[in-house]
């Protein structure tokens, strides 16, 4: 007695046309079936899905990624030592909040460190190789040469605080200055006179406008 399973006639993974002969169908409307396609009768839909429940068909994922020419990868890269990174809550929760972001979406969020040259161009080299889709870029100082690069690598990117007032690249910020202001006023506010401000990295744009939101409270 005959018995179906997870393999198809050539002993290895069932294919897309296997799919298609089981469901009677082509294998152009599978292909629109298992994209989500509307172009497709409810009827063609749910034999094309008992075919392919019936075979164990799973989709190739790297083939269609090549067909679309995307890898459903965005890189958070981190321009600091991995020590620090796992230091600070701070990189916690902003790992935290991409992974939320993308819990709902079927990108894959990769984490790399590019603190030193050897790694920002090892960096540069993956990157080149067009295995991800975009990038967020965390924690840049006002070198950071990694902004540029991936204007000249065309990659789409988005830095979280970006390197000046005159960032090229797109990016995302909190009020600093307006945080720091707010602060010190509320001190004001409470009678205090003398009142200290412990900065960060003055190499990193967000600690310049603590400090000016301080001075100018």
């Amino acid at each position: 007695m005959a018995s179906h399973g997870a393999r198809g006639r050539s002993g290895g993974r069932p294919t897309l046309e296997e799919v298609a002969a089981r469901a009677g169908v082509g294998r152009g409307t599978v292909s629109r079936v298992i994209n989500g396609s509307p172009r497709v009768s409810d009827a063609t839909r749910a034999a094309v899905e008992a075919a392919v429940a019936e075979l164990g068909y799973v989709p190739n994922t790297a083939a269609r990624a090549l067909a679309a020419n995307r890898t459903d990868a965005i890189a958070l890269v981190v321009s600091e030592p991995e020590t620090r990174f796992f230091a600070e809550p701070y990189f916690s929760d902003m790992l935290r909040g991409v992974g939320a972001a993308l819990s709902d979406t079927q990108m894959q969020l990769l984490l790399i460190f590019a603190g030193s040259d050897r790694e920002r161009q090892r960096l540069a080299d993956y990157l080149a190789a067009h295995r991800v889709d975009g990038v967020l870029l965390v924690s840049v100082h006002a070198d950071d040469p990694l902004p540029d690069m991936l204007s000249r690598l065309e990659i789409p990117a988005v830095i979280s605080g970006p390197r000046s007032a005159a960032e090229t690249l797109a990016s995302v910020d909190s009020d600093n200055y307006g945080g720091a202001r707010q602060a010190v006023e509320h001190l004001i506010g409470r009678g205090r006179r003398t009142i200290a401000h412990i900065t960060g990295r003055l190499d990193v744009y967000g600690a310049q406008r603590r400090v000016d939101g301080y001075r100018d409270a």
